[in-house]
């Protein structure tokens, strides 16, 4: 049997965008096989968690995570309730950074970035994160890195053995593709975007670089000709150095904030765009990245972790700190109708190469290998 902590299958972003699609992907490929979704006490009063029913098994615990990390992590011991689930798990899938200690059988843990440690600046609780990772690291018999770039760091900053670490891409959601105008017309005119624009989904928190953003942006439109808008789609929390940089601007009236918006929108915001820029100081992939090049839209990246990655040949690539380069390229990508062509049709080419149906596949493939093994690394 193989259990897998599946509260982050209920959320959206984050982690979410990876776990949910993957999870779900390997349970429509794999129907007849034993999986137990659990679901921890902290993620029992979400509005959907009752839709994992239509998945599979679910076991629900009502032991808060505190009691399960001291049980776990402080004693080292494996819980003493539901034996008939920790004693019966073959493998165990971690999807968020709290791994069981097992009676028996593995742990497969998921790390999915390393950013704390490369920006440790940024980043006030960079040693708890540390420790954690690592505890998670011990348990586990196995490690799935979401990218090569997040797989080097793990050996360079961890000392993790290259061999325990194996790398399973995300892909491409089939929402994201390609519109015509005037599918996307709709949603696009009830966010208040009209004519062309310059896309950014994500957060906006310090490690995004956002601001840098947003400075280029205001440059392109002033000195560089740009005659597009800007558009920054997500949450505002944790980004008041960006939102302070906002109300600088002189072009404040030529970007429009969504805010959040339902995943249903998502595609068209992307496909409407002229081109989509992705600036972070540095990810472990850069999922938006990917959507966007599923919706066949150019992609100016930063040279941050894993994102000339993820773009590969196809995405332009800028110092994550210059103002001007970045300026330049935008200016450059949708000042040009024939660069938006090349390079539309060069994200498409790169956007193929990710596959859910081949990561699920790598997926079960890792659980077969771990589950016969014989090392306890609780």
């Amino acid at each position: 049997m193989i259990g897998i902590d599946a509260g982050p299958l209920l959320g959206r972003g984050g982690i979410s965008g990876y776990v949910g699609p993957l999870v779900r992907s390997l349970l429509a490929m794999d129907p007849d096989s034993q999986y137990r979704l659990v679901l921890r006490r902290s993620w029992l009063g979400h509005d959907e968690a009752g839709s994992l029913d239509r998945l599979g098994s679910v076991t629900r615990l009502r032991v808060p995570d505190c009691v399960l990390a001291f049980w776990w992590d402080h004693l080292g011991w494996s819980l003493p309730i539901q034996r008939e689930l920790w004693g019966n798990l073959d493998v165990f899938l971690a999807t968020c950074p709290m791994a069981p200690v097992l009676p028996r059988g593995q742990v497969v843990s998921i790390i999915y970035d390393l950013i704390p440690l490369r920006l440790p600046e940024l980043f006030g609780e960079h040693r708890r994160f540390k420790s954690t990772v690592e505890r998670v690291i011990r348990r586990s018999a196995a490690v799935i890195a979401i990218s090569h770039q997040t797989k080097q760091d793990l050996v360079e900053l961890l000392g993790v053995d290259q061999a325990l670490v194996r790398v399973i891409y995300p892909g491409r959601g089939e929402a994201f593709r390609p519109m015509a105008p005037s599918e996307g017309a709709e949603v696009t005119s009830r966010y208040g975007i009209h004519g062309r624009y310059v896309l950014y989904v994500g957060a906006l928190g310090p490690h995004k670089n956002v601001s840098t953003l947003l400075r280029a942006f205001e440059l392109a439109r002033l000195e560089g000709g740009l005659g597009a808008g800007l558009v920054i789609v997500g949450g505002h929390r944790w980004g008041a150095g960006t939102q302070a940089v906002l109300k600088t601007l002189h072009v404040r009236k030529d970007i429009v904030l969504t805010g959040e918006v339902p995943a249903e929108d998502l595609p068209a915001l992307y496909a409407g765009a002229d081109l989509f820029v992705f600036p972070s100081h540095y990810e472990g992939f850069g999922l938006p990245v990917l959507e966007a090049m599923a919706c066949g839209v150019p992609v100016i990246v930063s040279n941050g972790g894993a994102l000339p990655e993820v773009a590969g040949e196809a995405g332009l690539r800028v110092d994550a700190d210059s103002v001007p380069a970045l300026a330049q390229a935008m200016c450059a990508v949708a000042g040009t109708q024939a660069i938006r062509t090349s390079m539309a049709s060069a994200s498409l080419q790169r956007a193929a190469d990710f596959c859910w149906h081949r990561s699920a596949t790598e997926l079960r493939g890792l659980f077969r290998d771990v589950a016969g093994r014989k090392d306890d690394h609780a």
